[in-house]
C-alpha cells in the first residue's frame, strides 16, 4: 500500500472511530411539554453511579421540594449508590468550590441550580472535562456556554415565554391600561430577569401599561421580605393594578401587606402554590379584582435534569425536551373550570399542587 493510500485509510479509520464514539444526543435545544417525559429507568444502565445536586441556597419550600424530587428520582435507579445534596448557603464562591469538589470526588452526574449565575460556568466546564456530566437547570434559554462541552444541557422552563404569558393576561384584564409592579427574587437572578424581559416585550406594545419600578424588586424569594417590600410599594404608589411575581408561596407575604394596609387585592400573576390557591378561594368574594394567573412552579425540573445527566453518563440518547413550556395551572379569568385554583387541605400550605410527580405522603414528609 502506498503512503498516500495508507494515510487516507488511516484518516478514514480515525473519522469512523470518532463517529462511533460520538456522545449520545441529549437534545439540549429540544422544546416541549411534560407529556413527553420518560421514566428514569429508561436511562439507569447497570454501572454503579454517584449523583449530586448543587444549590446556591435552601431557604424556601421550593428548594426543599426540588431536593426531594431529585432524591426520589435517583432512588428509582438501583445502580445509583449515592445521591448527595450540597448547599452553598448563598455564597457564589462556595458553590464554585462545591461543583469543583464534587467533580474531584468522582461524581458521575452533578445537577446544578445556578444561583451563582454565569460565574459558575467555568467550574461546570472544568467538571465536564474531569468526566462528570453537569446539568444546570432553571437558568433560562439564553444561558451562556456550549451544551455538550461546558455542560450537558440547560434544563429549564422558558421563563421568557412565562413572562410574556403573564403580561398578555394582564394587558387583557386591564384593557391595555394600568399600573404594574414585579416582585423578583435574588439580586440579578437569571430566572427573574428572563421573566421580566419577556413581560417587557409585551408591555412595550401597550403604552397604557406603566411599570411603576425600573425593574423587578428584590425579595430574595423570602416571604418576610415580600411583605416588607410590598408594604413600601403600597406606601409609595397610589394605585397598583397588577402584581407580578415569580414565586407563589412568597407572594403570600406580599398579600399579607395588602391585608395590613386594608387595601383590596389587585390582579396577580405568579407560580402556583397550595396556600395561594386556598387563599384565593377564601378571599376572592371580598376582593373581586383579585384574579389569579399561575404557571407550574416546576420543582420537577430536578428530575428531568437528573435523567439527562444519567443518560449522558451512560452514553444513552435522551429525547425528552430540555426546554419546557410550563403549563398554566390557574387562570381565574377563564371560563374553563380546569383553571380554577385547587386548594388541597390534605397537603401542606407550602406545597405546589402542580407537583404531579410526588404522592401526597411524599409531599407531606418534606414539611414534617
Amino acid at each position: 500500500m502506498s503512503f498516500r493510500k495508507f494515510a487516507t485509510a488511516g484518516l478514514l479509520g480515525l473519522l469512523t472511530s470518532g463517529a462511533a464514539h460520538a456522545a449520545a444526543d441529549q437534545h439540549p435545544k429540544k422544546v416541549g411539554g411534560i407529556e413527553e417525559f420518560r421514566p428514569i429507568t429508561d436511562f439507569c444502565g447497570d454501572k454503579p453511579m454517584r449523583v449530586a445536586y448543587s444549590t446556591g441556597s435552601s431557604t424556601d419550600p421550593w428548594r426543599l421540594i426540588s431536593r426531594a424530587e431529585f432524591e426520589l428520582e435517583a432512588a428509582k435507579c438501583d445502580n445509583i449508590k449515592e445521591a448527595r445534596y450540597v448547599d452553598a448557603q448563598g455564597s457564589v464562591e462556595q458553590q464554585i468550590s462545591d461543583i469543583t469538589g464534587l467533580a474531584a470526588q468522582g461524581f458521575d452526574v452533578i445537577v446544578v441550580r445556578p444561583d451563582g449565575g454565569e460565574a459558575l460556568l467555568r467550574a461546570m466546564s472544568q467538571a465536564m472535562k474531569r468526566g462528570a456530566k453537569v446539568v444546570p437547570f432553571y437558568g433560562g434559554t439564553s444561558w451562556p456556554g456550549t451544551p455538550g462541552k461546558d455542560y450537558v444541557g440547560m434544563v429549564t422552563a422558558d421563563q421568557n415565554i412565562e413572562g410574556k404569558m403573564a403580561a398578555e393576561w394582564i394587558v387583557e384584564q386591564l384593557g391595555g391600561e394600568g399600573n404594574v409592579v414585579m416582585l423578583g427574587g435574588a439580586p440579578g437572578a437569571v430566572s427573574t430577569r428572563n421573566t421580566y424581559n419577556g413581560a417587557m416585550e409585551v408591555f412595550a406594545k401597550h403604552p397604557g401599561i406603566k411599570m411603576l419600578e425600573d425593574g423587578p424588586v428584590t425579595t430574595n424569594w423570602d416571604r418576610a421580605e415580600y411583605q416588607k417590600v410590598m408594604t413600601s410599594l403600597l406606601a409609595k404608589h397610589d394605585k397598583i393594578d397588577a402584581v407580578m411575581s415569580d414565586y407563589g408561596i412568597g407572594s403570600m407575604g406580599a398579600i399579607r401587606a395588602y391585608e395590613i394596609a386594608g387595601e383590596k387585592l389587585p390582579l396577580w400573576t405568579t407560580r402556583d402554590g397550595n396556600e395561594l390557591a386556598c387563599y384565593w378561594q377564601e378571599n376572592h368574594d371580598a376582593n373581586p379584582d383579585f384574579e389569579l394567573f399561575t404557571t407550574s412552579a416546576g420543582t420537577w425540573l430536578t428530575r428531568l435534569a437528573l435523567r439527562k445527566g444519567v443518560a449522558a453518563a451512560n452514553d444513552v440518547e435522551n429525547d425528552e425536551p430540555t426546554i419546557i413550556i410550563d403549563p398554566v395551572i390557574d387562570n381565574t379569568a377563564s371560563e374553563d373550570a380546569k383553571f380554577n385554583p385547587v386548594c388541597d387541605p390534605e397537603l401542606p400550605m407550602g406545597a405546589h399542587v402542580s407537583t404531579f410527580t410526588m404522592t401526597k405522603d411524599e409531599m407531606r414528609a418534606i414539611f414534617e
